[in-house]
Protein backbone atom coordinates (compact mmCIF):
# COMPACT_ATOMS: atom_id res chain seq x y z
CA UNK A 1 0.00 0.00 0.00
CA UNK A 2 3.14 2.65 1.12
CA UNK A 3 4.43 1.93 -2.27
CA UNK A 4 1.03 2.69 -4.34
CA UNK A 5 0.49 5.73 -2.21
CA UNK A 6 4.13 7.02 -3.27
CA UNK A 7 3.32 5.90 -7.15
CA UNK A 8 -0.38 8.08 -7.07
CA UNK A 9 2.19 11.05 -5.19
CA UNK A 10 4.84 10.35 -7.93
CA UNK A 11 2.17 10.80 -10.80
CA UNK A 12 0.47 14.22 -9.11
CA UNK A 13 3.74 15.62 -9.80
CA UNK A 14 5.18 14.36 -12.88
CA UNK A 15 1.14 15.62 -14.04
CA UNK A 16 2.57 18.96 -12.61
CA UNK A 17 5.90 19.01 -15.05
CA UNK A 18 3.91 19.23 -18.15
CA UNK A 19 2.71 22.16 -20.12
CA UNK A 20 0.87 24.45 -18.83
CA UNK A 21 2.47 24.05 -15.92
CA UNK A 22 5.79 23.23 -16.95
CA UNK A 23 7.93 22.59 -14.00
CA UNK A 24 10.10 19.85 -15.89
CA UNK A 25 12.49 18.93 -13.52
CA UNK A 26 9.49 17.29 -11.77
CA UNK A 27 9.09 14.81 -14.54
CA UNK A 28 12.09 13.03 -13.44
CA UNK A 29 9.45 11.94 -10.36
CA UNK A 30 8.88 9.47 -13.16
CA UNK A 31 11.89 7.05 -11.39
CA UNK A 32 9.99 6.84 -8.37
CA UNK A 33 7.25 3.96 -10.09
CA UNK A 34 10.41 2.38 -11.96
CA UNK A 35 12.08 2.05 -8.92
CA UNK A 36 8.93 0.43 -7.17
CA UNK A 37 8.18 -1.73 -10.11
CA UNK A 38 12.47 -2.46 -10.24
CA UNK A 39 11.39 -3.96 -6.34
CA UNK A 40 8.41 -5.30 -6.16
CA UNK A 41 7.81 -8.81 -5.29
CA UNK A 42 5.31 -9.82 -7.16
CA UNK A 43 3.69 -9.10 -10.57
CA UNK A 44 0.37 -8.10 -9.28
CA UNK A 45 2.30 -5.28 -7.11
CA UNK A 46 4.11 -3.96 -9.88
CA UNK A 47 0.91 -3.62 -11.76
CA UNK A 48 -0.31 -1.64 -9.13
CA UNK A 49 2.55 0.75 -9.04
CA UNK A 50 1.76 1.44 -12.82
CA UNK A 51 -2.33 1.54 -12.18
CA UNK A 52 -1.28 4.11 -9.08
CA UNK A 53 0.87 6.32 -10.65
CA UNK A 54 -1.67 6.72 -14.18
CA UNK A 55 -4.38 7.21 -11.58
CA UNK A 56 -2.31 10.33 -9.77
CA UNK A 57 -1.07 11.20 -13.20
CA UNK A 58 -4.15 11.47 -15.39
CA UNK A 59 -6.21 12.78 -12.17
CA UNK A 60 -4.63 16.21 -12.06
CA UNK A 61 -3.89 16.31 -15.55
CA UNK A 62 -7.20 15.60 -17.31
CA UNK A 63 -9.09 17.44 -14.48
CA UNK A 64 -10.64 19.31 -17.07
CA UNK A 65 -12.25 16.90 -18.77
CA UNK A 66 -14.98 16.32 -16.32
CA UNK A 67 -14.72 19.78 -14.81
CA UNK A 68 -15.64 21.36 -18.37
CA UNK A 69 -18.43 18.72 -19.77
CA UNK A 70 -20.22 18.36 -16.45
CA UNK A 71 -20.77 22.54 -16.78
CA UNK A 72 -24.57 23.39 -16.31
CA UNK A 73 -23.86 25.05 -19.50
CA UNK A 74 -22.76 22.26 -21.83
CA UNK A 75 -23.53 18.29 -20.54
CA UNK A 76 -24.50 18.32 -16.94
CA UNK A 77 -23.21 16.44 -13.90
CA UNK A 78 -24.22 13.61 -15.22
CA UNK A 79 -20.82 13.49 -17.07
CA UNK A 80 -19.15 12.96 -13.94
CA UNK A 81 -20.57 9.54 -13.21
CA UNK A 82 -18.55 8.73 -16.91
CA UNK A 83 -14.76 9.90 -15.74
CA UNK A 84 -13.79 7.27 -13.54
CA UNK A 85 -14.01 4.94 -16.09
CA UNK A 86 -11.48 6.78 -18.44
CA UNK A 87 -9.31 7.21 -15.40
CA UNK A 88 -9.62 3.17 -14.85
CA UNK A 89 -8.61 2.53 -18.76
CA UNK A 90 -6.03 4.41 -18.41
CA UNK A 91 -4.70 3.11 -14.89
CA UNK A 92 -4.98 -0.52 -16.83
CA UNK A 93 -2.99 0.44 -19.43
CA UNK A 94 0.08 1.98 -17.66
CA UNK A 95 -0.23 -0.71 -15.14
CA UNK A 96 0.42 -3.11 -17.81
CA UNK A 97 3.50 -1.65 -19.20
CA UNK A 98 4.92 -2.34 -15.45
CA UNK A 99 3.64 -5.42 -15.32
CA UNK A 100 5.17 -6.89 -18.16
CA UNK A 101 8.60 -5.03 -17.44
CA UNK A 102 8.21 -6.95 -14.00
CA UNK A 103 7.54 -10.11 -15.43
CA UNK A 104 9.80 -10.60 -18.40
CA UNK A 105 12.77 -8.20 -16.59
CA UNK A 106 11.93 -9.61 -12.85
CA UNK A 107 13.42 -7.91 -10.32
CA UNK A 108 16.57 -5.75 -9.98
CA UNK A 109 17.63 -3.77 -12.94
CA UNK A 110 15.96 -5.83 -15.68
CA UNK A 111 12.56 -4.50 -15.15
CA UNK A 112 14.75 -1.11 -15.38
CA UNK A 113 15.84 -2.00 -19.16
CA UNK A 114 12.40 -2.65 -20.49
CA UNK A 115 10.82 -0.37 -18.75
CA UNK A 116 11.86 2.49 -21.20
CA UNK A 117 10.96 0.76 -24.82
CA UNK A 118 8.24 -0.71 -23.31
CA UNK A 119 6.41 2.42 -21.91
CA UNK A 120 7.52 3.88 -25.15
CA UNK A 121 4.96 1.17 -26.81
CA UNK A 122 2.51 1.90 -24.26
CA UNK A 123 1.75 5.30 -25.04
CA UNK A 124 2.21 4.68 -29.16
CA UNK A 125 -0.52 1.86 -28.62
CA UNK A 126 -2.37 4.40 -26.89
CA UNK A 127 -2.27 6.63 -29.28
CA UNK A 128 -3.53 4.23 -31.81
CA UNK A 129 -6.50 2.67 -32.80
CA UNK A 130 -10.51 3.76 -32.48
CA UNK A 131 -9.95 5.25 -29.24
CA UNK A 132 -7.14 6.91 -29.73
CA UNK A 133 -6.05 9.38 -26.73
CA UNK A 134 -2.31 10.58 -26.87
CA UNK A 135 -3.12 13.31 -24.28
CA UNK A 136 -0.32 12.87 -21.62
CA UNK A 137 2.61 11.26 -23.61
CA UNK A 138 5.39 12.28 -20.92
CA UNK A 139 8.24 14.02 -24.40
CA UNK A 140 5.46 17.49 -23.70
CA UNK A 141 7.16 17.99 -20.65
CA UNK A 142 10.62 19.24 -22.47
CA UNK A 143 8.33 22.24 -24.04
CA UNK A 144 9.58 25.84 -23.76
CA UNK A 145 13.47 24.06 -22.42
CA UNK A 146 16.27 23.73 -25.29
CA UNK A 147 15.56 20.00 -25.27
CA UNK A 148 12.66 20.69 -27.40
CA UNK A 149 14.43 21.34 -30.03
CA UNK A 150 15.46 17.87 -30.54
CA UNK A 151 12.25 16.95 -31.75
CA UNK A 152 13.36 17.71 -35.25
CA UNK A 153 14.76 14.60 -34.80
CA UNK A 154 13.27 12.64 -32.04
CA UNK A 155 9.74 14.02 -31.78
CA UNK A 156 7.87 14.15 -28.91
CA UNK A 157 8.03 9.78 -28.80
CA UNK A 158 11.69 9.94 -28.85
CA UNK A 159 11.47 12.51 -26.38
CA UNK A 160 9.52 10.73 -23.99
CA UNK A 161 12.46 7.79 -24.66
CA UNK A 162 14.56 10.53 -23.16
CA UNK A 163 12.06 10.90 -19.83
CA UNK A 164 11.72 7.33 -19.48
CA UNK A 165 15.69 6.18 -19.82
CA UNK A 166 16.84 9.03 -17.32
CA UNK A 167 14.14 7.79 -14.92
CA UNK A 168 15.57 4.15 -15.13
CA UNK A 169 19.01 5.51 -14.62
CA UNK A 170 17.71 7.42 -11.63
CA UNK A 171 16.20 4.36 -10.51
CA UNK A 172 19.15 1.93 -10.87
CA UNK A 173 20.71 2.55 -7.55
CA UNK A 174 17.40 1.28 -5.58
CA UNK A 175 17.08 -1.87 -7.56
CA UNK A 176 17.88 -4.82 -6.18
CA UNK A 177 20.81 -6.72 -6.56
CA UNK A 178 21.20 -9.80 -8.41
CA UNK A 179 24.27 -11.97 -6.51
CA UNK A 180 23.71 -16.35 -7.39
CA UNK A 181 23.45 -17.73 -10.01
CA UNK A 182 20.07 -18.76 -9.65
CA UNK A 183 18.20 -15.52 -9.61
CA UNK A 184 17.26 -13.75 -6.21
CA UNK A 185 18.43 -10.20 -5.16
CA UNK A 186 20.46 -9.60 -2.36
CA UNK A 187 19.44 -6.73 0.28
CA UNK A 188 22.96 -5.74 0.50
CA UNK A 189 22.91 -2.42 -1.67
CA UNK A 190 25.83 -1.68 -4.22
CA UNK A 191 28.70 0.14 -3.49
CA UNK A 192 28.66 3.90 -3.92
CA UNK A 193 30.57 4.09 -6.89
CA UNK A 194 28.06 1.46 -8.45
CA UNK A 195 24.81 3.09 -7.21
CA UNK A 196 26.41 6.93 -8.61
CA UNK A 197 26.71 5.54 -12.50
CA UNK A 198 22.60 5.69 -12.76
CA UNK A 199 22.31 8.74 -12.04
CA UNK A 200 26.03 10.01 -13.91
CA UNK A 201 24.94 9.11 -16.96
CA UNK A 202 21.13 10.00 -16.66
CA UNK A 203 22.83 13.66 -16.09
CA UNK A 204 24.98 13.29 -19.01
CA UNK A 205 22.26 12.09 -21.11
CA UNK A 206 19.83 14.95 -20.33
CA UNK A 207 23.59 17.53 -20.79
CA UNK A 208 23.71 16.07 -23.93
CA UNK A 209 20.33 17.11 -25.18
CA UNK A 210 20.22 20.28 -23.76
CA UNK A 211 23.50 21.59 -25.82
CA UNK A 212 22.33 19.86 -28.89
CA UNK A 213 18.76 21.45 -28.45
CA UNK A 214 20.44 24.95 -27.75
CA UNK A 215 22.81 24.60 -30.78
CA UNK A 216 19.99 24.43 -33.29
CA UNK A 217 18.18 27.55 -31.90
CA UNK A 218 18.80 29.74 -34.62
CA UNK A 219 19.49 27.40 -37.50
CA UNK A 220 16.42 26.97 -39.00
CA UNK A 221 14.67 30.33 -39.28
CA UNK A 222 11.83 30.56 -41.81
CA UNK A 223 11.48 34.09 -43.00
CA UNK A 224 7.63 36.01 -42.76
CA UNK A 225 7.38 36.59 -45.64
CA UNK A 226 3.15 36.49 -46.10
CA UNK A 227 0.31 37.88 -44.03
CA UNK A 228 -2.90 36.17 -42.48
CA UNK A 229 -5.61 36.92 -40.58
CA UNK A 230 -6.88 34.38 -37.98
CA UNK A 231 -10.65 34.78 -37.09
CA UNK A 232 -11.85 34.40 -33.30
CA UNK A 233 -15.67 33.32 -33.76
CA UNK A 234 -16.25 32.84 -29.86
CA UNK A 235 -19.65 30.75 -30.90
CA UNK A 236 -21.73 28.53 -28.56
CA UNK A 237 -20.43 25.52 -29.39
CA UNK A 238 -23.81 23.63 -27.79
CA UNK A 239 -25.84 26.18 -28.92
CA UNK A 240 -24.48 25.03 -32.71
CA UNK A 241 -24.84 21.27 -31.47
CA UNK A 242 -28.64 21.38 -31.17
CA UNK A 243 -29.73 24.22 -33.34
CA UNK A 244 -28.57 26.52 -36.57
CA UNK A 245 -26.76 29.60 -35.53
CA UNK A 246 -25.46 32.62 -37.36
CA UNK A 247 -21.81 31.53 -37.58
CA UNK A 248 -21.48 33.00 -41.14
CA UNK A 249 -22.43 36.47 -40.06
CA UNK A 250 -19.90 36.14 -37.16
CA UNK A 251 -17.36 35.61 -39.18
CA UNK A 252 -17.43 37.96 -42.01
CA UNK A 253 -18.48 40.86 -39.45
CA UNK A 254 -15.19 40.26 -37.73
CA UNK A 255 -13.24 39.35 -41.01
CA UNK A 256 -14.29 42.58 -43.38
CA UNK A 257 -13.73 44.98 -40.05
CA UNK A 258 -10.33 43.01 -39.45
CA UNK A 259 -9.43 43.80 -43.28
CA UNK A 260 -10.63 47.29 -43.53
CA UNK A 261 -7.65 48.15 -40.63
CA UNK A 262 -4.87 46.32 -42.06
CA UNK A 263 -2.76 48.82 -44.58
CA UNK A 264 -2.97 45.59 -46.63
CA UNK A 265 -5.34 42.35 -47.42
CA UNK A 266 -3.94 39.60 -46.15
CA UNK A 267 -2.62 36.73 -48.17
CA UNK A 268 -4.70 34.20 -46.28
CA UNK A 269 -7.73 34.17 -43.77
CA UNK A 270 -8.21 31.11 -41.64
CA UNK A 271 -11.38 30.63 -39.97
CA UNK A 272 -12.22 27.96 -36.93
CA UNK A 273 -13.23 24.21 -37.19
CA UNK A 274 -16.90 24.41 -37.78
CA UNK A 275 -16.93 28.08 -38.56
CA UNK A 276 -19.94 27.47 -41.15
CA UNK A 277 -21.88 24.45 -39.87
CA UNK A 278 -24.79 23.62 -42.04
CA UNK A 279 -23.92 25.82 -44.67
CA UNK A 280 -22.68 23.87 -48.03
CA UNK A 281 -19.42 25.23 -49.76
CA UNK A 282 -18.32 22.53 -51.99
CA UNK A 283 -20.08 21.97 -55.40
CA UNK A 284 -22.60 24.11 -57.36
CA UNK A 285 -24.59 24.20 -54.05
CA UNK A 286 -22.16 26.10 -52.48
CA UNK A 287 -21.46 28.87 -54.64
CA UNK A 288 -23.28 31.33 -52.79
CA UNK A 289 -21.56 30.57 -49.41
CA UNK A 290 -18.41 30.41 -51.18
CA UNK A 291 -19.22 34.24 -52.35
CA UNK A 292 -20.54 35.59 -48.28
CA UNK A 293 -17.15 33.96 -46.99
CA UNK A 294 -15.36 35.56 -50.47
CA UNK A 295 -17.18 38.80 -49.99
CA UNK A 296 -15.19 39.28 -46.24
CA UNK A 297 -11.78 39.42 -47.97
CA UNK A 298 -12.25 39.73 -52.00
CA UNK A 299 -8.34 39.26 -52.68
CA UNK A 300 -7.44 36.40 -49.81
CA UNK A 301 -7.82 32.81 -50.06
CA UNK A 302 -9.97 31.47 -47.19
CA UNK A 303 -9.64 27.94 -45.17
CA UNK A 304 -12.77 27.67 -43.50
CA UNK A 305 -14.32 25.03 -41.29
CA UNK A 306 -17.34 23.44 -42.12
CA UNK A 307 -19.45 20.14 -42.73
CA UNK A 308 -19.15 18.27 -45.87
CA UNK A 309 -21.44 15.66 -47.63
CA UNK A 310 -19.00 12.26 -47.62
CA UNK A 311 -20.00 8.47 -48.59
CA UNK A 312 -22.25 7.24 -45.52
CA UNK A 313 -22.63 10.74 -43.65
CA UNK A 314 -20.56 13.57 -43.30
CA UNK A 315 -17.21 14.53 -42.74
CA UNK A 316 -15.75 16.96 -40.34
CA UNK A 317 -14.10 19.14 -42.94
CA UNK A 318 -11.86 22.58 -43.93
CA UNK A 319 -12.58 23.92 -47.73
CA UNK A 320 -9.82 26.41 -49.39
CA UNK A 321 -11.85 29.03 -51.06
CA UNK A 322 -10.13 31.46 -54.07
CA UNK A 323 -11.57 33.80 -56.27
CA UNK A 324 -15.29 32.68 -54.72
CA UNK A 325 -14.28 28.74 -56.16
CA UNK A 326 -13.79 26.00 -54.40
CA UNK A 327 -9.48 25.10 -54.80
CA UNK A 328 -9.72 22.09 -52.42
CA UNK A 329 -11.31 20.28 -48.97
CA UNK A 330 -9.44 18.31 -46.59
CA UNK A 331 -11.50 16.11 -44.39
CA UNK A 332 -10.60 14.98 -41.21
CA UNK A 333 -9.04 11.69 -40.56
CA UNK A 334 -8.12 11.53 -37.01
CA UNK A 335 -11.54 11.86 -35.66
CA UNK A 336 -12.40 11.93 -31.58
CA UNK A 337 -13.85 8.60 -29.53
CA UNK A 338 -17.21 9.63 -27.88
CA UNK A 339 -17.02 13.22 -29.45
CA UNK A 340 -17.27 12.09 -33.49
CA UNK A 341 -17.78 8.44 -33.45
CA UNK A 342 -19.43 6.44 -30.97
CA UNK A 343 -18.56 2.54 -31.08
CA UNK A 344 -21.96 0.63 -31.87
CA UNK A 345 -24.30 3.68 -32.68
CA UNK A 346 -26.01 2.02 -34.74
CA UNK A 347 -26.48 -1.66 -33.20
CA UNK A 348 -27.88 -0.11 -30.50
CA UNK A 349 -29.31 3.40 -31.37
CA UNK A 350 -31.70 3.29 -28.13
CA UNK A 351 -29.22 3.32 -25.49
CA UNK A 352 -27.31 5.94 -27.11
CA UNK A 353 -30.66 8.26 -27.12
CA UNK A 354 -30.91 7.59 -23.52
CA UNK A 355 -27.58 8.74 -22.76
CA UNK A 356 -27.65 11.35 -25.52
CA UNK A 357 -30.88 12.65 -23.54
CA UNK A 358 -29.51 12.54 -19.80
CA UNK A 359 -26.71 14.71 -21.37
CA UNK A 360 -29.30 17.23 -22.80
CA UNK A 361 -28.18 16.37 -26.30
CA UNK A 362 -30.22 15.18 -29.77
CA UNK A 363 -29.30 12.20 -31.40
CA UNK A 364 -25.79 12.17 -32.84
CA UNK A 365 -24.41 10.13 -35.78
CA UNK A 366 -21.15 9.17 -36.57
CA UNK A 367 -18.82 11.77 -38.37
CA UNK A 368 -17.25 9.71 -41.75
CA UNK A 369 -13.47 9.89 -41.40
CA UNK A 370 -11.13 11.16 -44.87
CA UNK A 371 -9.57 9.41 -46.66
CA UNK A 372 -5.82 10.10 -44.78
CA UNK A 373 -3.78 13.20 -43.88
CA UNK A 374 -3.05 14.94 -46.85
CA UNK A 375 -2.43 18.39 -48.01
CA UNK A 376 -5.11 20.68 -48.48
CA UNK A 377 -4.75 22.76 -51.98
CA UNK A 378 -4.73 26.43 -52.34
CA UNK A 379 -3.10 28.87 -54.43
CA UNK A 380 -0.93 29.82 -51.82
CA UNK A 381 0.47 25.99 -52.47
CA UNK A 382 -0.29 23.07 -50.41
CA UNK A 383 -1.28 23.81 -46.36
CA UNK A 384 -1.39 20.98 -43.71
CA UNK A 385 -4.58 21.46 -42.12
CA UNK A 386 -4.72 19.63 -38.93
CA UNK A 387 -8.70 19.79 -37.75
CA UNK A 388 -8.95 20.07 -33.75
CA UNK A 389 -8.14 16.44 -32.63
CA UNK A 390 -5.46 15.81 -35.16
CA UNK A 391 -2.76 18.25 -34.31
CA UNK A 392 -1.95 15.90 -30.94
CA UNK A 393 -0.74 13.22 -33.70
CA UNK A 394 2.82 13.73 -34.57
CA UNK A 395 2.49 11.92 -38.15
CA UNK A 396 -0.16 14.02 -39.33
CA UNK A 397 2.03 16.83 -39.63
CA UNK A 398 4.42 15.10 -40.15
CA UNK A 399 2.63 13.60 -43.25
CA UNK A 400 1.66 16.48 -44.61
CA UNK A 401 5.31 18.10 -44.79
CA UNK A 402 6.39 15.55 -46.71
CA UNK A 403 3.64 15.57 -49.02
CA UNK A 404 4.93 19.26 -49.60
CA UNK A 405 3.01 21.94 -47.35
CA UNK A 406 4.97 25.09 -46.34
CA UNK A 407 2.70 25.80 -43.20
CA UNK A 408 0.74 23.94 -40.96
CA UNK A 409 -2.85 25.16 -40.05
CA UNK A 410 -4.61 24.22 -37.19
CA UNK A 411 -8.70 25.31 -36.75
CA UNK A 412 -10.50 24.12 -33.47
CA UNK A 413 -13.43 24.34 -31.54
CA UNK A 414 -11.65 24.08 -28.17
CA UNK A 415 -14.83 26.14 -26.60
CA UNK A 416 -15.86 22.58 -25.20
CA UNK A 417 -13.09 23.13 -23.17
CA UNK A 418 -14.90 25.16 -21.08
CA UNK A 419 -12.56 24.77 -17.79
CA UNK A 420 -9.20 24.14 -16.65
CA UNK A 421 -6.06 23.76 -19.01
CA UNK A 422 -7.27 21.78 -21.76
CA UNK A 423 -7.48 24.54 -24.34
CA UNK A 424 -3.78 25.34 -23.36
CA UNK A 425 -2.73 21.49 -23.17
CA UNK A 426 -4.11 21.62 -26.76
CA UNK A 427 -2.24 24.69 -27.63
CA UNK A 428 0.93 23.58 -26.39
CA UNK A 429 0.88 19.88 -27.71
CA UNK A 430 0.68 21.22 -31.54
CA UNK A 431 3.61 23.81 -30.62
CA UNK A 432 5.47 20.65 -30.79
CA UNK A 433 4.39 19.73 -34.56
CA UNK A 434 6.01 23.28 -35.72
CA UNK A 435 9.13 22.08 -34.23
CA UNK A 436 9.04 18.60 -35.07
CA UNK A 437 8.49 20.04 -38.98
CA UNK A 438 10.19 23.48 -38.87
CA UNK A 439 7.14 25.29 -39.94
CA UNK A 440 5.02 28.13 -38.88
CA UNK A 441 1.87 27.31 -37.51
CA UNK A 442 -1.37 29.31 -37.48
CA UNK A 443 -3.93 28.51 -35.52
CA UNK A 444 -7.35 29.93 -35.48
CA UNK A 445 -9.34 28.38 -32.59
CA UNK A 446 -13.55 29.20 -32.44
CA UNK A 447 -13.11 30.88 -28.60
CA UNK A 448 -8.91 30.43 -28.83
CA UNK A 449 -6.61 29.75 -28.12
CA UNK A 450 -5.86 31.87 -31.82
CA UNK A 451 -2.30 31.61 -32.20
CA UNK A 452 0.95 31.99 -34.38
CA UNK A 453 3.94 29.81 -33.75
CA UNK A 454 7.06 29.87 -35.22
CA UNK A 455 9.06 27.06 -36.57
CA UNK A 456 10.80 26.74 -32.89
CA UNK A 457 7.56 26.27 -31.18
CA UNK A 458 7.55 29.99 -29.67
CA UNK A 459 4.01 31.72 -29.33
CA UNK A 460 5.03 35.01 -31.23
CA UNK A 461 1.25 36.24 -30.66
CA UNK A 462 -2.18 34.94 -29.47
CA UNK A 463 -5.49 36.13 -28.73
CA UNK A 464 -7.26 35.95 -25.12
CA UNK A 465 -9.52 33.01 -24.84
CA UNK A 466 -13.77 34.05 -24.83
CA UNK A 467 -13.42 36.85 -26.79
CA UNK A 468 -14.95 37.64 -30.60
CA UNK A 469 -11.47 38.81 -32.37
CA UNK A 470 -9.21 38.82 -35.15
CA UNK A 471 -4.92 38.38 -34.65
CA UNK A 472 -3.32 39.60 -37.84
CA UNK A 473 0.24 37.98 -38.18
CA UNK A 474 2.81 37.56 -40.58
CA UNK A 475 4.66 33.59 -41.38
CA UNK A 476 6.47 31.71 -44.11
CA UNK A 477 6.90 28.96 -46.02
CA UNK A 478 9.22 25.76 -46.06
CA UNK A 479 10.11 23.12 -48.22
CA UNK A 480 12.22 20.94 -45.67
CA UNK A 481 11.80 17.78 -44.45
CA UNK A 482 12.63 16.89 -41.10
CA UNK A 483 14.76 13.91 -40.30
CA UNK A 484 11.66 13.28 -38.03
CA UNK A 485 9.26 13.99 -40.47
CA UNK A 486 10.88 12.11 -43.05
CA UNK A 487 10.79 9.08 -40.87
CA UNK A 488 7.40 9.37 -38.27
CA UNK A 489 5.45 6.52 -39.63
CA UNK A 490 8.65 3.92 -38.84
CA UNK A 491 7.87 4.58 -35.55
CA UNK A 492 6.44 1.20 -35.02
CA UNK A 493 9.09 -0.75 -36.57
CA UNK A 494 11.77 1.38 -34.40
CA UNK A 495 10.08 0.68 -31.59
CA UNK A 496 8.93 -2.73 -32.29
CA UNK A 497 13.16 -2.94 -33.11
CA UNK A 498 14.30 -1.55 -29.52
CA UNK A 499 11.97 -3.98 -28.23
CA UNK A 500 12.83 -6.44 -29.45
CA UNK A 501 16.75 -5.90 -28.56
CA UNK A 502 16.15 -5.59 -25.00
CA UNK A 503 13.99 -8.04 -24.11
CA UNK A 504 15.90 -11.27 -24.71
CA UNK A 505 19.21 -9.24 -22.72
CA UNK A 506 16.42 -9.09 -19.71
CA UNK A 507 15.34 -12.21 -19.77
CA UNK A 508 19.18 -13.79 -19.77
CA UNK A 509 19.86 -11.30 -16.88
CA UNK A 510 16.74 -13.05 -15.52
CA UNK A 511 17.69 -16.25 -15.93
CA UNK A 512 20.93 -16.16 -14.46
Amino acid sequence: MIAWLAALAAGVLVAVALPPNGVWPLVLALAVPFALTARAASVRAAFGVGAAFALGFFAVYVAWLPRSFADPGLLGPWFWALHPFLLAILAVMWGLVTAFARALGGRGAGALLLLPPYWAVGEALRASGYFAFPWGALGYAWLDTPVAQTADVLGVPGLGLLVTASAALLALPFAPRRTSGFGGASPRRAPAAERALGPLLALALLAGAWVWGSLAVGRHDVPAERTALLVQGDVDPFGRAVAASDDLTVHVDLTRQAVARMAAPPDLVVWPEGAVTGLPLDGARGAPGRAAVQAAAPSATFVVGGRAVAPGGSANAAFAIADGQPWGRYDKFVLVPFGERWPLLETAPGLYRAVFGLLGLPMLVNTVPGAGPEPLASPLGPLGVAICYESVFPTVSAAMARAGAGVLVVITNDAWFARGDGARQHLDMGRFRAIETRRWLLRAGNDGITAVVDPYGRVVEELPRGSAATLAVRYGTSEVVTPFARHADRLPWVLAGLVLLVTPVALARRGR
